[in-house]
This record gives C-alpha cells, structure tokens and sequence, in this order.
C-alpha cells in the first residue's frame, strides 16, 4: 500500500496544521483530515489584523485575516478534510496512520500569572481583545498591557482599532522582547511608555478596573487591562497521551523529524517552540509532511 491510501489525522487549524495538510495533500496523501475544536480555522492570525505574516512561506507580506484565509483556500482547494468544531481527547479515537499534533500554544491569562486584586470588569488576553476587535465593541478608554513580547506591541494597534488608548506596557524583564522596528512601529510612534523590570503587584477597581498598582509603588489610572504573551503550549492532549514532555519547553520531546516518543505521532508548531512566527510554524507543517509520509510509505 503506497502512501497515498493512507490516512493522516492533524490536530490543529492554524498555520503549522494548515501548513501540514496542504504539503501532504500535494505529495500524495489522499486521506488528510484536520481537526480543530473552534468553529473556524485559521488559529490566531485570524484575529491579528496588522501586516507582519507569510513573509517566510508565502512570500509577501500579509495582515493576519488574509493569511489565515490564504491558508484555509489553499487546504480547501487541496482537498483537505476539515472538521471544525471538533476537540479530539484521545489520539487512540483517530482513524489514522499517522497523527500530526499542531495544537500551538495559548496565553497565560491573570489567574495563571497569580495577580492579587479585585475582580472587576476590564481585564482581557490579547485573544480576547483581539475577538472584541473583530466584533467592533468597545473594551475601554484607557489601557494598560502587561508584557512586551510581539503579541504586546500587536495589542498597541488593535486598542487603538477599537478607541482604546494605551498608556503603559509593563514587563518585569529588563527590556522588551520584540524587534527593535517592531517597536518602534507601535510603542513607539503611539506614545506608549514600556516600563521595564517592573510588574503589575494589584488590580484596584469595583465594577470596573479603576487602577493598578505596579510594584515598585507607582499607580497608573486605566480602565482596561490586557494580559500578554507568556505562551505555554497548548499540551493536555500531548500529557493525556502519554507523550514524553520536554520539561523546559512543557510539549512533547520530538526529534529532528518532529517524530513524538509515539511512532505514528508528530508535533510541529509552538507545541513544540518557544512560540515562534506563525509563518516560522507553518515551515513546520511543510517540513513534517516529508517526515510523516516516509514514515507510512
């Protein structure tokens, strides 16, 4: 049996998955099906409307939206199975040959970040600004945003976008960690002081966010606060599938193949980095095609 009447299983819509099932579509495998558990696919460029993504796999430089929807034309025209709103628990319920994990990776919200305070309305991840955005709804008038990894300067635009001015990003780092350009493209241009090797110690607010306090004692009036970055991979599927964990990254251990401790199972994208690009992840997907059909040939 040639490999073209196997069947391959990825779990994950965004870049990285996206990516994997168009290259295994094109050298022959007649069978990819992609499952991702939210309605539609794309991961989070879809959300990220700034310009920025498909220099390094597509060649040009597109907004978020646009290269999420490149990508899902592209699946869709290659015959790609996708199955949207479908969260797979167990790796042993797929009808596949070979899997391929593309399950990225999500952000640390308040409460994984252990930030005292009060409680009240206000408080977001850039996921979910960026889905407010999308909806045209208002989030505040004054903002300030915890971080300064790309994502963090990226939520410089969208509450501008949607008429939220941010006053401060805060990181307890000594310095941000983006592109030098990047800022200056976002923080930099908007006004947007980045206070360094400092952290938000305290949410003050009733019904809505009133202020925070920082730790070095300062206090910022805002209305709006939005937690950034800190990535974790996305891995309970990995973890429930008894997948040995690289413990520092926290996704599967995987070798120059992206093959997992499991011989049928693949891991690709920021499951398995420290949160890359998303066209850096969708290089990933073409890169595991190769791997995944030597593997079942």
């Amino acid at each position: 049996m040639t490999a073209g009447n196997k069947r391959v299983a990825i779990v994950g819509a965004g870049p990285s998955g996206l990516s994997a099932a168009i290259e295994l579509r094109r050298l022959g495998v007649q069978h990819v099906t992609l499952f991702e558990r939210e309605q539609q696919a794309g991961g989070i460029p879809r959300h990220t409307d700034h310009l920025g993504f498909g220099i390094r796999d597509l060649r040009r430089v597109m907004s978020g939206p646009k290269y999420a929807h490149k990508l899902i034309e592209r699946a869709t025209a290659a015959g790609v199975e996708l199955r949207l709103g479908h969260s797979v628990f167990s790796l042993d319920d797929l009808d596949a040959d070979a899997i391929v994990l593309a399950t990225g990776a999500r952000e640390r919200p308040r409460s994984a970040r252990l930030v005292p305070g009060d409680r009240p309305m206000g408080i977001l991840t850039t996921g979910s600004l960026q889905q407010l955005a999308m909806k045209r709804e208002r989030v505040g008038t004054r903002a300030v945003i915890v971080g300064a990894e790309h994502v963090s300067f990226s939520a410089v635009l969208t509450l501008r976008h949607v008429g939220c001015r941010p006053i401060a990003m805060v990181t307890p780092l000594p310095h941000h960690q983006t592109y030098g350009v990047l800022k200056l493209a976002t923080a930099t241009i908007h006004r947007v002081p980045v206070l360094t090797g400092v952290d938000v110690a305290e949410i003050v607010g009733k019904r809505r966010v009133e202020r925070v306090v920082l730790s070095d004692g300062r206090v910022i009036r805002c209305d709006t606060v939005v937690f950034t970055g800190g990535w974790i991979p996305d891995n309970e599927l990995s973890r429930r599938s008894g997948l040995e964990m690289d413990p520092v990254i926290k996704g599967p251990v995987v070798d120059t193949s992206f093959r997992t401790s499991r011989r049928d199972v693949f891991a690709i994208g920021n499951l398995v980095h420290r949160v890359a690009a998303a066209d850096r992840c969708a290089l990933d997907g073409k890169a595991v095609a190769a791997a995944v059909v030597g593997s079942i040939a």
